[in-house]
C-alpha cells in the first residue's frame, strides 16, 4: 500500500497549507512568510522543516537567508494536474516510499 497517511498528515496542518499557498506565488524567506502569515518565525520554520522533509519545499541559501520555494515537481504537478489527489499520488509514489525521509 502506498503511504498516503504520511503525506496527508503533513498537509493536515493549516499553517503548512497556508505556506504552500504563499509559495505557489513566489519563493520567500522565513521572515517574509512569518510576516504575511502573522505567525511566529519559529512556528513557520518548524512547518517549513516538515514540508522540506517530505519534499514539498526546497531552500536555497542567499547570503544569510534561506529562500524557500515549492519543489519544481510539486509546483509543476499543481499547475498541470490541478487535481489534488493526482498531485498527492504522484508525490507519494516519488518521495514517500522511504519512511525515514517523510516524517510527520
Amino acid at each position: 500500500m502506498v503511504p498516503y497517511d504520511r503525506c496527508f498528515r503533513t498537509l493536515a496542518n493549516p499553517l503548512r497549507i497556508r505556506i504552500i499557498e504563499l509559495l505557489k506565488k513566489r519563493p520567500m524567506a522565513v521572515s517574509e512568510l512569518s510576516k504575511q502569515l502573522k505567525a511566529e518565525r519559529s512556528k513557520v520554520s518548524h512547518a517549513l522543516k516538515k514540508l522540506k522533509e517530505c519534499n514539498f519545499v526546497e531552500s536555497e541559501r542567499r547570503g544569510k537567508r534561506n529562500i524557500y520555494s515549492l519543489t519544481k515537481s510539486v509546483l509543476n504537478d499543481v499547475k498541470v494536474k490541478g487535481n489534488i489527489f493526482d498531485v498527492i499520488k504522484t508525490h507519494v509514489e516519488k518521495y514517500c516510499k522511504n519512511k525515514r525521509r517523510c516524517k510527520v
